[in-house]
Order: structure tokens, then sequence, then C-alpha cells
């Protein structure tokens, strides 16, 4: 039986003790990761997402001064023999439907290696093998505040609920020049994909949906509040990819996805279809000599909805970003563009269309083995054609500073 004390004037420890408790012995290798992200905003932002607006920002012009950012404690660990687990738990905001809720959760069988090829399986709730910028705990990016339009509509959107398999050759450990890989996932409950994308269109921020969480939308019908992960209609999707990486810091990745909706099938309880939704996207990520990296990152696809026709929309996004380190400090630029277009033989309608492009700058500093500052300066110069139901002009350019101070164990 496993023993542990802590301060009560530690929660974290506290916490970190009382899952030391709950595992077997096998598990002694376990991870407890706790952090608070607060805020310090000021945006002239649209009406946001989160209230079913069509703003672009997470924090809009009603949103200014101290935010919580995010509140998020992680467990992961071995439990037993080559089996390991992990789950993160997040607040995102009080107003949310569940203030806190699950945004991965998961089981992998990871067998140690004897030789250069490596395999495992992981079953659960997962994010895709999709972004080059999320590398810090939490699915979280270390190098803006807010992540890039493609992979915060992953944050969004995206879950693989189901099972991966991935197999991998590590060919740098071994003194080679390359290290490769390839994966397929098997998942369901992801059949709403798309629905924000044409609904709302891209966003820039970094809040992602928790899997028993909604998000909001505007329809004809007004404000809704939208359930992202469900299953409809008992088809399992798909996603296949692959990665190369050299001894040199260059990485490239491609991912296949079609999470195979189908769009005659309506579920009453969530007030949806099957959305039937593909897409490529393709990254190429280079990390250099003195703290310098570049990313870029490129996504296509199309999404349809109900079986008319008309509902079908084709959406594209890239962005490219360069950071640099010096010593304790990190600075970082990033370029958006991105576009949803509605693609219909009938006469388009006057909510079928969003483009735009932003440009993000950001900085974070390593204050304290446990705290990070981070700062962030975003502009996003957009046109989304539904505002004008809104009684709103279509092109809106939205600005937002945030000051972040993060604590972390």
């Amino acid at each position: 039986m496993p023993t542990c004390t802590a301060r009560s004037d530690s929660m974290a420890s506290l916490l970190a003790c009382v899952l030391a408790l709950l595992l077997p012995a096998g598990a002694a290798l376990a991870e407890v990761e706790a952090s608070l992200d607060l805020r310090l905003v000021s945006s002239d932002g649209r009406a946001n997402f989160v209230d079913g607006g069509l703003g672009k920002l997470r924090f809009d012009s009603a949103d200014q001064g101290l935010q919580l950012g995010r509140a998020r404690l992680a467990w992961r660990g071995g439990i037993g023999g080559d089996w390991h687990a992990g789950v993160d738990v997040s607040a995102w905001g009080f107003d949310d439907r569940h203030p806190v809720d699950v945004t991965e959760a998961w089981l992998e069988w990871r067998p140690v290696p004897d030789s250069a090829w490596r395999s495992n399986v992981r079953i659960g709730a997962f994010y895709p093998p999709v972004s080059l910028e999320h590398r810090a705990p939490g699915w979280s990016n270390p190098y803006t505040i807010s992540s890039s339009a493609l992979n915060t509509w992953v944050g969004e959107e995206l879950r693989t609920i189901g099972l991966a398999y991935e197999l991998e050759h590590l060919g740098i450990a071994s003194g080679g020049r390359f290290d490769f890989g390839a994966h397929v996932a098997i998942f369901g409950w992801n059949d709403p994909t798309g629905v924000e994308l044409a609904l709302r269109g891209f966003s820039l921020n970094d809040r992602q949906t928790p899997l028993f969480g909604r998000i909001g939308t505007y329809a004809a019908s007004g404000r809704q509040q939208r359930v992202i992960f469900s299953e409809v209609d008992g088809r399992a999707g798909v996603h296949f990819g692959a990665y190369a990486k050299t001894d040199g810091g260059a990485e490239l990745r491609a991912l296949r996805y079609d999470n195979r909706g189908d769009r005659a099938q309506f579920k009453a309880s969530i007030d949806d279809y099957a959305w039937n939704t593909t897409f490529d996207s393709i990254g190429f990520r280079y990390d250099a000599p003195g703290g310098t990296v570049f990313i870029s990152q490129w996504l296509r696809g199309t999404t349809y909805a109900s079986p008319d026709l008309a509902n079908c929309w084709d959406f594209r996004t890239w962005f490219a970003m360069l950071g640099k380190g010096f010593g304790k400090h990190r600075f970082a630029v990033r370029y958006d563009d991105f576009s949803v277009l509605q693609t219909t033989a009938h006469s388009p309608p006057p909510w079928s269309r969003d483009t735009g492009h932003a440009l993000t700058i950001g900085w974070n500093f390593a204050l304290h083995e446990h705290v990070e500052l981070a700062a962030e300066w975003l502009r996003i110069n957009g046109t989304n054609t539904r505002r004008s139901a809104l009684g709103e002009s279509p092109r809106a350019v939205e600005h937002s500073a945030q000051l972040s101070v993060k604590f972390f164990l």
C-alpha cells in the first residue's frame, strides 16, 4: 500500500497523494500535472463563439480584465506490465455546461521495444496527430497563447474516440539519420464534425471543447449550443497518416481524415444530422540549432450536412510560424489564412462565406520553475456573411491583447 504526506496548503500535492493511494502497486511511475492559467485581457472582438456569436476571438469586447484561461489537472502512468493510462480534466469558464470536464482519457498498450521498431495501441478519447504546434502538456501551445486557425479547429471539433495503432522506426536513437512512422485509427462519436466551420467559420483561440461540453453556433433559428461529440449513424470513421523526421531537426507529417458520416441520419436528442467530413492535412516543422523553430501546416476538406446537396461547405486553412528562444525568453510570430465557402448548385444564401487572415505575435518567459509569463497580440481581419443576419457588418477587424500568468506543478 503506497503512503504519502502532503502539506495542507498545497492542493496539488494533496491531489497527487490521493491519486497515488488509489493506484495499484504497479503504477509507481504515475505523474500528476496541475496548472492554473490566469489572464488579463483587452479585446474589441465581436460577440464570441462561446455565446453563439460570430466573433473569431475567445474573449470579446465584453470580456475585459481578469479572466480564467484554464485550470487543469491530469494524471498519467503505468498500470501494470506494458499498459499505461491517462486522463486530462480542465475548466475553461464557469459559464460552461460542465464547469469541469474531460478533454482526453485513454488506455495504451506500449511494449518496451527490443529494436529500433516500436508500436503501440491506444483506446479511449485523444487527439489525432495533426498539430505540430501543440508540444506542451495538455495539448497546449508553447509558442503563443492562441493557436492557429487550423489547430484551433482541431481542438474545438476533433477527438479520436476509438482505437488507434502506431508503428514507428526510431532510427536516430540507433545511430541512423531518420525516424519514421505510420498510424491508423478507427473512431466514433464525432459525427457532428464540421458544424462549427459551416455555421461559424474559423476562429483563433486556445479553448478545447471538452468531451461532455457544448459550443455555440449561429443558425437561421438563432443562437444554439451544439453537441460536438456524439454518435449519430452507427458508422465508424477512419484516419490514417505518416511522419518522417531527420536528425537535423526537420519533420514532415501528413494525415487523411474521414468520419464517414451518413448525412441522411438525424439524431433528435442533439437536433443534428451526421455531418460527412473529410480533409487532408500536411505539416512541416524545423527545429534549428540555437532555439529557432519554423512550423507550417496546410489543411483542406469538405463537410456535408443533411441529404440536401446545398448543405456543402469547402474549407481550407494554412499558417506559417517562426519562433526563437533567447535563454528563458521565447518569441514567436504567426500568419494565418482561412476560408469556408458554401458550394451549391442553387443560388448561394447570404451566409455562405467565411474568409480572413490573422497575425499573431507572442512572448513567453520562464519566470520560475513553476511560473511562466506569456503575452500575445492578435489581429484578425475576417469577413463572415452570416453576420448580416445579426445586423452586423460582414467584415470585422478584431484585436486582442492578453497577458497570462501560469502556475504549474
